[in-house]
């Protein structure tokens, strides 16, 4: 069964989105058709460049003021703890590009298998939201790639070209396309859409739906920035 999952490194829900949608599978037990998962990026915040912006600053300026960043930031840094994640919005996140991000993303889909891209996807998310790391700095990147066993020379030199630009932007554009607005979105065998962080049970039961009634199927979930995922 192919899934489609798309995504951005910087969206706290689709973290806990991912781990929850792995629990979902668990709760299948043997049940659990063989998945075929696929990433697609998708940018949050298109006009975000590579200088860093103090992360709480950014969202200070988008939400209303630093009293409504902090209680946006808490209850979903707790929602995430509780899902066993390390979310931290203490260690000085910044806003950047996430371009390079997922062209590393690209490449490791390119160039290792399935669970390289898991690996480098949790190195992208752990280095932003658990230690405040820059996604758009070279040196973060190299790490996170190699958590998926992608050498240091060759992500620098994707990095200092062009190459993965095109096919991240087509990923983004085909997002459009389909009128995905809000991530995560997790599209279940090219019928089931399931729109944010939903609960494990919820991920569950799409894929026993789409395993048991061949055939188009309605989206579900919302647009909403939230357990619902972040929109734009």
């Amino acid at each position: 069964m192919r899934i489609d999952i798309w995504s951005d490194v910087v969206c706290p829900w689709c973290w806990i989105g991912k781990h929850r949608f792995q629990r979902g599978v668990e709760l299948l037990g043997a049940d659990a058709p063989p998945l075929e998962i696929h990433w697609h990026a998708f940018q949050l915040d298109p006009d975000a460049g590579p200088a860093p912006v103090p992360l709480r600053d950014a969202y200070a300026a988008k939400f209303g003021g630093p009293e409504r960043t902090a209680q946006i930031l808490g209850q979903t840094q707790a929602t995430a703890r509780a899902e066993g994640l390390p979310m931290d919005f203490d260690r000085g996140q910044v806003r950047v590009t996430t371009l390079p991000a997922h062209r590393l993303m690209w490449l490791a889909a390119r160039e290792g298998d399935a669970q390289a891209v898991q690996a480098v996807g949790e190195a992208l998310f752990r280095a932003h939201f658990a230690e405040g790391r820059n996604l758009a700095d070279p040196r973060t990147l190299a790490d996170a790639g190699a958590a998926g066993g992608l050498e240091a020379a060759r992500i620098e030199t994707m990095l200092a070209s062009d190459e993965g630009l095109a096919e991240v932007r087509a990923q983004i554009g085909q997002a459009r396309a389909l009128g995905i607005t809000a991530v995560p979105t997790f599209v279940i065998d090219g019928r089931y859409a399931v729109q944010g962080g939903q609960a494990p049970e919820v991920f569950a039961q799409a894929l026993r739906q789409a395993a048991a009634e061949p055939g188009p199927a309605p989206a579900a979930g919302d647009a909403a920035c939230g357990p619902d995922g972040c929109a734009v």
